[in-house]
């Protein structure tokens, strides 16, 4: 149960330019979601899409996390489609947001900017906000990372 939320939200974020056409990123990103989420997050065990296909604002979604062992269920919506700059998702049963936003660079290459925010912290964990931080921003550089290494080719390297 969550509740006494911190003051502030804590937030990842990352950038990073893509060598991949805008239009290829968002269709990988946003249009393959629910295919391609598991692949650069590798900490998702489970997804499914909870509305009819295709995927746009107000889709629904549940997913199983695994983190150092321990499973977490979470349902998220679909906030923000539109294609081929933005795709916004909001926790419903857990207080997050996740953002990926796309740039055309040039015809053959996109910035990528990828944001996770935590909305709220249960009172407990409020002593560890500056390691959770790190944490988020770390995620959110790896996120980015595992994108663009998929996009531009290369098979994603195991972290640990």
């Amino acid at each position: 149960m969550l509740g006494l939320g911190s003051a502030k939200p804590l937030i990842g974020q990352a950038v990073d330019v893509v060598n991949s056409p805008i239009a290829r990123i968002y269709d990988f990103v946003g249009n393959c979601f629910f295919d391609n989420y598991p692949r650069w997050c590798p900490q998702v065990v489970e997804l499914e899409m909870l509305s009819e296909p295709p995927i746009h604002s107000g889709t629904i979604g549940r997913q199983v996390t695994r983190d150092r062992g321990i499973d977490s269920e979470s349902t998220f919506v679909v906030t923000h489609f539109a294609a081929p700059q933005r795709m916004e998702i909001m926790g419903k049963s857990e207080p997050f947001r996740t953002a990926y936003e796309f740039a055309m660079e040039t015809e053959t290459s996109t910035r990528l900017a990828f944001t996770f925010e935590l909305k709220e912290l249960d009172l407990v964990m409020r002593p560890f906000q500056k390691l959770i931080r790190i944490a988020l921003e770390e995620g959110a550089v790896q996120t980015v990372e595992n994108i663009k290494q998929l996009l531009e080719g290369g098979e994603l390297q195991a972290t640990g």
